[in-house]
């Protein structure tokens, strides 16, 4: 299969991983659940990402969907960079070492002083607005600027969270605006697009992309484009994801000239999501409801939005082996005190008894990085394999970093 679209689940290492675990003490009374990270996947991916594109673009990684510092050094080591969204996903940048001139930053916030800095750093900015260019063109500007575009190509119908180009978005502008901004400052180099996380189809990234290049087309003074993310990650075995051989073919056909311009990328979601998973022990069994260690805290949009986030499921005894047999159907629900907490509704699976192992597969994006304090829950061990032997890349959240963290103590 091609790595680019293997989910966690698409052989067996994650299986060995549970059993390694299990030895060392997790998942156990003192470490309820932990999750995963397969960094060997995680680096293929890179690898055939760097392979399928050509020489010359600028590959980040799009902090906000997986903001492990020693996985994101990992990554910058091995050539990538790094896309943030916030003066605190910058630190975390600075704070691993990436090159300033492989940072990107796109918040649609950013203050004067968050500028301010970027600029002098010579970091990349996008602007989102023309009130974000006035600002930018106040400051002797060292690193590439670019404007970031609402190509609209979704309609109002297909509008959700985690969609950014439809009409009214606010992200970017729209591609008349653009051309009165782009003549009116020079200073802007590129112009960026993204059209939204695991909403868009291949022929609206296509779209987008036909579009925006058309604009570069028509400026001499735009000499690098940044295609954002977008790629949509696979959680069922039914999902065909998009391989990046056909998006970059696709591209090309769509967009010819698109060749003619470096390309920055900003992938998250597709990187990242099948490459980790979450095992929690099984707490409590009972008509058909089953309670673990991880609900709408760590699965924030697979709780409050069941019916666009499907996950994987798979359940091991206590040993770790693969339970089969008599099944039923169950909701799995997690730890905190409201209704909406479950992370899986009516699935069939065979039949749980506390103690037990529920493993949820392709967690690894946008999950430890949308962690919510309601209840004031700790954050787990988070774990790394790499060639069969892990480490700890997150030790567990100890009770006194929780009263620190409410007290505002450092």
């Amino acid at each position: 299969m091609n790595s680019w679209l293997q989910r966690s689940c698409d052989d067996n290492r994650w299986r060995s991983q549970v059993l390694q675990l299990l030895e060392h003490g997790y998942l156990s009374a003192q470490h309820p659940w932990v999750v995963s990270y397969d960094l060997r996947r995680l680096k293929a991916r890179v690898d055939h990402l760097r392979d399928t594109f050509p020489s010359g673009c600028l590959h980040t990684s799009a902090v906000k969907a997986n903001p492990l510092p020693p996985v994101l050094k990992m990554l910058v080591e091995g050539g990538m960079g790094l896309e943030a969204a916030s003066q605190g996903e910058l630190e975390l940048a600075y704070h691993v070492g990436c090159p300033e001139e492989k940072i990107v930053f796109d918040s649609p916030a950013k203050t004067t002083d968050e500028l301010e800095q970027a600029v002098a750093k010579g970091i990349t900015l996008n602007a989102n607005s023309g009130q974000e260019l006035e600002r930018i063109s106040g400051y002797p500007i060292r690193g590439r600027v670019g404007l970031r575009c609402n190509p609209v190509v979704a309609g109002a119908g297909r509008a959700s969270a985690t969609m950014v180009a439809m009409a009214g978005s606010k992200f970017g502008v729209t591609l008349d605006e653009a051309r009165s901004l782009l003549t009116k400052h020079s200073f802007v180099s590129g112009l960026h697009f993204h059209v939204g996380s695991q909403v868009a189809t291949l022929d609206e990234l296509l779209e987008a992309a036909a579009r925006v290049v058309q604009l570069a087309d028509e400026f001499e003074q735009i000499t690098w484009l940044d295609i954002g993310g977008g790629l949509p990650a696979r959680y069922a075995a039914g999902d065909p994801g998009i391989p990046l051989e056909v998006y970059l073919r696709r591209l090309k056909q769509r967009a010819p000239s698109l060749i003619n311009y470096p390309l920055t990328t900003e992938l998250g979601r597709a990187l990242h999501a099948n490459c980790a998973w979450a095992a929690s022990v099984v707490e409590y069994v009972a008509e058909g409801r089953a309670i673990l260690h991880f609900g709408a805290d760590f699965c924030l949009r697979e709780c409050y939005q069941p019916q666009s986030w499907w996950h994987q499921f798979t359940v091991l005894n206590s040993r770790g082996e693969s339970k089969s047999g008599e099944t039923a159907l169950y909701d799995l629900y997690g730890p905190l005190c409201f209704s909406g907490d479950r992370v899986a509704g009516a699935r069939e699976l065979p039949k749980l008894e506390p103690g037990d192992i529920v493993v949820m597969h392709d967690v690894g994006a946008y999950t430890l990085s949308m962690w919510s304090r309601y209840c004031s829950r700790a954050m787990p061990e988070v774990v790394g394999f790499d060639n069969g032997s892990f480490r700890v890349l997150k030790r567990k959240e100890e009770p006194g970093e929780l009263v620190k963290f409410w007290s505002g103590i450092i």
